[in-house]
């Protein structure tokens, strides 16, 4: 054993976007971006960090695929968290790419994410000038 101290890069329950409510709220924003890997919406959620949801549908496969994604999507927001906005959730769409790598999800969160967020700050300017 070192006496090195490691980083720890963790995905704390408070960083999960759950429930119904909360879903609609970020897809009623209408804010999205996407690439060949991920659609994203993102909205405002007044808390110092974001949070993730994931909608997986049936298309992509069996449930056994469907939770590889979900557990590549999961572990890349969780390595990329400090290079996200916080106050923002943030709710993937996977699309049908066969073969999508940590890496490849890794970039499109961030990128895609940045989009969608720069549209949301866009679309929130828009609602409060008269």
């Amino acid at each position: 054993m070192s006496n090195t101290k490691q980083t720890r890069y963790k995905f704390p329950r408070t960083c999960r976007l759950a429930g119904r409510r909360n879903f609609a709220r970020v897809f009623a924003a209408k804010c999205s971006a996407s690439n060949r890997l991920l659609v994203i919406y993102a909205a405002a959620n007044d808390l110092p960090h974001p949070r993730l949801g994931l909608s997986v549908g049936r298309r992509l496969g069996t449930a056994v695929q469907r939770n590889r994604i979900k557990r590549l999507l999961r572990e890349a927001f969780r390595l990329e968290l400090r290079r996200l906005p916080g106050g923002y959730d943030l709710v993937c769409i996977p699309r049908g790419d066969e073969g999508a790598t940590l890496d490849a999800f890794r970039s499109a969160l961030v990128n895609v994410s940045q989009k969608a967020i720069t549209r949301y700050e866009a679309w929130a300017r828009a609602r409060e000038s008269p």
